[in-house]
């Protein structure tokens, strides 16, 4: 059995009291992973700092420092739960991070070997509207662990055995082969080959960093309101517009003399957004955090989702029907009824079928976006589609005299559903350019991709002017937003061609696959020409870095950078500058925005070039490693992809991209990470606060 001198130990010091214990299995075995958990009850008005480091030097952040480790080993970074405050700090000019009340850290710890035991050093600041105390607590662990052959075989020299990967590496391994390259200094050593455990678990002496990052989706609020005007779009299609002077004179000749006439009105408006939530709460259950994430990567799954949106476009464009079997329309008419709540419903339930040739294009399309977010994005984005659908039919239902103000159906429906059609087209590309990128196939480079959306979008406009004679083209005089739809289309067609020739397109850049130095004739951006090459960035990196031949084509022009961590890390020992990790992907829609909106900047991109060594860690990527790796919890991983995703996730807590890391060559981490942002001010206080945290350090060294 475990303990923890007496399972719960509890220091009451000032304002700040401390419970500790142990989470997980007990008895442990050999390789399991275990939390300490160190838990801060604090008193009012005091309130105790966060493991989050600001980005300007200002109050002591909470830090777990590892002091003995037998049998067992600290890995990852210092988590911690609680209801964080941001507040700008005007002495120090910089936001702090604090809680109130009461607030959960914890440290994860492996188990190599019997028996397990260790000691930890917990440092940590609180304050009030006066003064600030700063105190430190000595935590020491203590596991019993199952006897088995493999804890058995512990050397008592180390109290452990080595923790071997499959390729032979272990937990504790560490090279020298960087030292010699180290500049004088001082610099920790660097190794040369660093298993997958030694690159997650925190350094000695570096205490933790808060897991804590900046969303890199989109607000649920803007979930909400795209998918709005998906579902008001969806009720312009000419399988819906139609229903609905049938649907509410169907139901006021009904409903007349009746009372309840108004409120029936709104049930059927309210079972139609129901209709809708269920089937996003659906979507919310099948789909967690990770497994959205997992869909949002797959390539295989990409593929699947090109071939539906081209599906559902040319279904837009006439080629076909994609309808429901009419016999579940025909079941469910049996039962409506507008003189009951239970028909209101099925009323409600049969329009939804019988409109799906239309709206389903449109609520697949959404779904496909929404299933690679957030957890909650197919419940809110539901909703918010759902209620655009029903609000038509609810109000003209309540208020049947609105109908005479509703525009005829007629051709501007047909043309409201080709131009749909067209641009599902367009985004059809979006994903499967998404598995070409992981892939490497190179098939869908951003060339193609720019000649495909160039001619989709002038098809569009002669289509909108008449001259391309498609099922239900217009005809006649062209009106007013009929011309101005068309011109939006060619003046669309005529921005994506300057991407042929080298405009950075930066309003679609998420869109688009990345630019690279090999398109065509550059004309934008500068650089000298040679046989018809544009010149590329002078990269300093040595030519033979690890990954660079299949990788460098992603990365941005006018940057170098690294692919492998361990790589990296020599490096940035070796001339003395800190590491900027960029944990991207291939498919990451906010990676390309960052790059064509914030790294362009000169500030920025000086800053980068010149102060940093940066490491590019795609974790979508699908290149095999030499040899499949086993993280601390037993999970295999395959792919390099696998190994920058677990690392991002055991290391800093978080699984979305982008997310920016300032760490020196011991990945010991300068300042808070950042996620995505296209401030270009915070970005580059972000570079600064990195870059002189590291500076301080390194002439702290320099002068022992």
């Amino acid at each position: 059995m475990w303990g923890l001198l007496g399972a719960w130990m509890v220091w009451a010091q000032s304002a700040v009291s401390w419970q500790i214990r142990v989470e997980g299995r007990q008895p442990a075995r050999v390789g399991d992973t275990l939390n300490l958990v160190m838990e801060a009850t604090i008193r009012a008005p005091y309130h105790l700092y966060s493991s989050r480091v600001p980005a300007r030097e200002a109050n002591l952040p909470t830090t777990f420092t590892p002091l003995r480790q037998v049998g067992l080993q600290f890995v990852g970074p210092l988590l911690e739960e609680g209801h964080l405050h941001t507040v700008y700090d005007s002495i120090f000019e910089t936001e702090v991070y604090y809680y109130e009340g009461q607030v959960r850290f914890r440290q994860r710890v492996v188990i190599t070997a019997n028996p397990a035991q260790g000691e930890g050093l917990l440092r940590y600041q609180y304050c009030d509207e006066e003064q600030c105390f700063t105190e430190k607590l000595e935590v020491p662990i203590q596991v019993a662990v199952e006897s088995s052959a493999s804890s058995k075989g512990s050397t008592s020299g180390q109290g452990a055995e080595e923790n071997r990967l499959p390729s032979g590496r272990s937990l504790s391994q560490v090279s020298d082969s960087a030292r010699a390259e180290a500049p004088q200094g001082g610099f920790s050593s660097a190794p040369s080959q660093r298993s997958l455990a030694s690159e997650v678990s925190t350094v000695s002496e570096s205490g933790g960093q808060s897991a804590i990052a900046d969303s890199s989706r989109e607000p649920l609020v803007w979930v909400f309101l795209k998918a709005f005007l998906f579902g008001l779009a969806a009720v312009l299609t000419p399988c819906t517009f139609p229903m609905i002077p049938l649907t509410v004179s169907y139901f006021t000749k009904a409903s007349e003399g009746r009372k309840g006439f108004p409120f029936l009105a709104l049930w059927y408006a309210a079972s139609i957004l129901i209709i809708f939530w269920v089937l996003g709460l659906v979507l919310t259950l099948l789909f967690g955090a990770s497994a959205a994430y997992n869909v949002a990567t797959n390539p295989w799954l990409n593929l699947v989702f090109f071939l539906i949106l081209l599906l559902f476009g040319l279904s837009f464009l006439g080629a076909f029907e994609i309808t429901l079997p009419a016999s579940w329309g025909t079941a469910t008419s049996r039962y409506a009824s507008p003189r009951s709540l239970g028909g209101v419903f099925f009323m409600a339930l049969t329009l939804v079928l019988v409109s799906f040739s239309c709206i389903g294009p449109l609520v697949g399309t959404l779904m496909i976006d929404m299933v690679g977010g957030e957890v909650w994005e197919p419940l809110v984005g539901m909703t918010g589609f759902g209620l655009a659908f029903a609000l038509p039919f609810g109000a003209l239902a309540a208020m049947p005299r609105l109908l005479q103000r509703l525009p005829r159906s007629g051709e501007w429906l047909e043309t409201f559903k080709v131009t749909l059609g067209f641009l599902e087209l367009a985004l059809a590309l979006k994903f499967l350019s998404n598995a070409d990128l992981v892939w490497h196939l190179g098939l869908l480079d951003r060339e193609v991709y720019l000649v495909l959306w160039i001619t989709l979008f002038l098809f569009l406009a002669l289509y909108l002017l008449g001259k391309l004679p498609l099922k239900g083209a217009p005809s006649g005089p062209i009106g007013v937003g009929r011309l101005l739809l068309s011109m939006g289309s060619f003046a669309l067609a005529l921005y994506f061609f300057t991407g042929l020739w080298g405009a950075p397109l930066k309003a679609f850049s998420g869109l688009l696959p990345p630019i690279h130095d090999e398109m065509g004739v550059r004309l934008v951006g500068g650089g000298s020409f040679s046989n018809g090459t544009p010149s590329q960035a002078t990269c300093l990196y040595p030519p033979t870095r690890r990954y660079a031949d299949k990788l460098r084509k992603y990365t941005p022009p006018d940057f170098c950078a690294f692919y492998d961590l361990d790589e990296a890390r020599q490096y940035a020992a070796a001339v003395g500058k800190p590491l900027l990790i960029d944990f991207t992907g291939h498919t990451c829609v906010n990676c390309r925005q960052v790059e064509s909106s914030v790294w362009s900047q000169p500030p920025i991109k000086k800053l980068i070039q010149e102060q940093f060594v940066l490491v590019s860690l795609f974790v979508d990527d699908a290149t095999p490693l030499p040899e499949p790796e086993t993280t601390p919890e037993g999970e295999r991983l395959y792919t390099l992809g696998d190994k920058w995703l677990y690392l991002q996730k055991a290391r800093y807590g978080v699984q979305a991209q982008p997310y920016y890391v300032i760490t020196d060559s011991t990945l010991k981490p300068l300042v808070s990470p950042m996620g995505f942002t296209l401030d270009v001010l915070r970005y580059q206080a972000f570079l600064e606060g990195g870059l002189r945290r590291f500076e301080e350090g390194y002439a702290s060294l320099r002068k022992l």
